[in-house]
């Protein structure tokens, strides 16, 4: 950072030094790893460095033996916590270690994204506590706010201009240098990495902000991944304990006691301000409430409640007409305790419908005015719900409990396959990591072969290899890509485009089993609005069908993707000669949870979630069948208005 306070951009010829000597190391380590050093260690290396020069190259220079091993050791390390189930404190403490020690900095924190700001979840050095630093920093607020927004890493010594960093609280002059950097993920921010030398140490250098962002690297990749196991493994526990309370309807219990173990672990999962339960006896009988739950007073809120009664309004008895879970602004209740107000936002999950002799209705709500409940949390109450009508329901106990336990089985079972799908995605991040390092050396090293190499033929040599590896790290960067849930972002999209992208990232296994993968493609046609990554998925997931369903009845030769506009509405045709698909099975092959793979090779996921992404753009997924043998899946896509033309080619 200049005076003025602009970004500096690490000199590309330290850098490429840098990289050369990372991935090219001058001997083999033969002997043990040296241990960590203490912070008291590195601190007297800092004071030495300060005296050294003003610059610190006793320590601030990527030349120095001993600090290109403290990088290596400390890469090697992030990049096997790829492959671990890391518990999250204990990976945070370790990047923040880790920077400390690469760059010798007194201080470090680490910074994540709370829906839309950045939070301090780790520090290191003089601040221990975290209490400072509970407040939220917004997006493009002070230093780091200004690195998450646009991605670029921030180099600041004493004496810098700081007039353009909004909302920007000095440190009272005890900060010496300061460097911080994105965590960046597939092009997505997830976070900040900071670190600072106080007064009286040497400030950090541009080849100091190339470490610690080479570091950050891997770093952001351990932490994405230790952040997707954390929350799959939190959604199976929040399953799996609302099957447990499923499970005590079954045994027996009333359904007043149920449904007051049942709020809070509602409270637990869903975050709620408030649970209330009602229940009716009857059709004509008002629902009472049973049951009242509050992270203040957890479930001792319903004995306050007592006397409370759900209203049947319009949008109440629709919701039972339809029995799915409906958002209210408000909920109609009268007989409310003094001083017991329901907060506007409320979710009624209605169980059972309006002309059964028992129904219930839970009501969820949140103080946050425009609070939206992830939609699979939505799925998972609505589940729940059906799941209590059943036990509600006193014709027939024992069938009631033969299914729920089924229910419960096969729950359980797919709870074992997303974990063990969680598990793959964190060791393919892992690959995709090990697979970059080497493109990128082998980048790097064809590049400059072009640049010095005298020989013609030694450079055409050199670019074909430069192509291929660019080739190959765009296949990678699509895998890592659909391996990360991205948030919905609609676009206008060039269909065609992302057809021939999926079908390149197939081509290889199709050439392998012999199939003939080919498009006819027209050229004219209209761009939509649409989520680039989920129809990416759709359509990824579409040609996997195809292929695995001709390599199990060993049928077919080829796959014909098309394109068409028809009217208002914009077609694509993935078509195959495959076994095609039996009329008994048509009408199941689109549920969820529904494969006829084998155990443990399908999760039965794939085209329920397809054809739920192709609905939600207001479009739809079906299947027909070929006169000649094999099954066409019609994809169907609206055109957003006013029609977006086809970039000239």
């Amino acid at each position: 950072m200049d005076g003025e306070g602009r970004a500096l951009a690490p000199d590309s010829r330290s850098f490429l030094s840098l990289l050369r000597r990372l991935f090219v190391p001058s001997r083999p380590d033969t002997g043990p790893r040296p241990a960590p050093e203490p912070a008291s260690s590195r601190t007297g290396r800092r004071q030495a460095s300060a005296e050294s020069g003003p610059e610190g190259q006793s320590r601030g220079s990527v030349g120095d033996s001993g600090r290109l091993s403290d990088v290596l050791r400390v890469q090697a390390l992030t990049v096997s916590l790829l492959t671990k189930k890391v518990a999250a404190d204990q990976l945070f403490r370790h990047v923040l270690d880790g920077a400390s020690d690469c760059l010798a900095a007194d201080e470090a924190s680490l910074m994540l994204f709370e829906d839309d700001d950045l939070r301090v979840v780790a520090v290191s050095g003089g601040q221990q506590s975290l209490g400072p630093w509970r407040e939220p920093v917004r997006l493009g607020e002070g230093v780091a706010g200004l690195v998450a927004q646009t991605g670029t890493p921030i180099l600041l010594n004493e004496g810098d201009d700081l007039t353009r960093f909004p909302n920007l609280t000095p440190k009272g002059g005890r900060i010496r240098s300061a460097v911080s950097v994105p965590l960046e993920v597939g092009g997505r921010v997830v976070g900040v990495l900071n670190a600072n030398r106080l007064v009286g140490g040497a400030p950090f250098t541009q080849e100091d902000l190339a470490v610690l962002r080479l570091f950050a690297g891997t770093a952001a990749l351990a932490i994405d991944q230790t952040s997707l196991l954390q929350r799959t493994q939190a959604r199976s526990r929040a399953l799996e304990a609302l099957l447990g309370v499923t499970e005590a309807f079954a045994a027996g219990l009333e359904p007043i006691p149920a449904l007051a173990g049942l709020t809070p672990r509602l409270g637990t999962v869903f975050h709620p301000s408030q649970i209330l339960a009602f229940l009716g006896t009857g059709p004509d009988t008002p629902l009472a409430a049973v049951a009242g739950w509050t992270p203040a007073a957890g479930a001792g809120a319903g004995e306050a409640l007592r006397e409370s009664r759900l209203l049947p309004t319009a949008e109440i008895e629709q919701a039972f007409l339809r029995q799915e879970p409906t958002w209210l602004d408000g909920l109609p209740v009268e007989g409310l305790p003094e001083g017991w107000v329901v907060p506007r936002r409320v979710l009624v999950v209605p169980v059972a419908p309006p002309d059964t002799p028992s129904r219930c209705a839970l009501a969820l709500a949140w103080d946050e005015p425009r609070f939206v409940l992830p939609s699979e949390d939505v799925r998972v109450l609505d589940g729940l719900g059906r799941q209590i009508a059943l036990a509600l329901s006193r014709q027939d106990r024992a069938s009631v409990a033969g299914a729920l336990e089924a229910q419960i089985a096969e729950a359980r079972t797919h709870l074992v396959e997303v974990e063990r799908l969680a598990t793959m995605g964190q060791s393919m991040a892992g690959l995709v990591h090990d697979i970059n390092a080497p493109l990128a050396a082998l980048t790097t090293f064809a590049q400059l072969i072009q640049k010095d190499s005298r020989e013609p033929q030694s450079r055409e040599r050199a670019g074909q290899v430069l192509e291929a590896a660019r080739r190959a790290h765009r296949l990678v960067k699509e895998l890592l890509t659909m391996a990360r849930p991205q948030p919905p972002s609609f676009e206008a999209v060039d269909l065609n485009t992302l057809l021939r992208s999926a079908m390149e990232l197939q081509r290889p296994q199709c050439s392998v089993s012999g199939y003939r993968l080919t498009a006819d493609l027209a050229p004219d046609l209209p761009r939509v609005t649409a989520d680039p990554h989920r129809l990416g998925q759709v359509f990824t997931n579409l040609l996997v069908n195809a292929r695995q369903a001709m390599d199990a009845a060993e049928k077919g030769r080829a796959i014909t993707v098309r394109t068409r506009r028809q009217g208002d509405t914009v077609v694509v045709g993935m078509e195959d000669d495959g076994p095609g698909i039996p009329p008994a099975l048509r009408a199941k092959i689109f549920d969820w949870f529904f494969t006829t793979k084998p155990p443990g090779e399908g999760t039965g996921l794939g085209l329920a979630i397809s054809r739920e992404i192709l609905v939600a753009h207001g479009g739809n997924l079906r299947v027909e069948d070929n006169p000649g043998g094999g099954a066409t899946f019609v994809l169907e896509l609206p055109l957003s208005e006013p029609v977006i033309e086809p970039a000239p080619a």
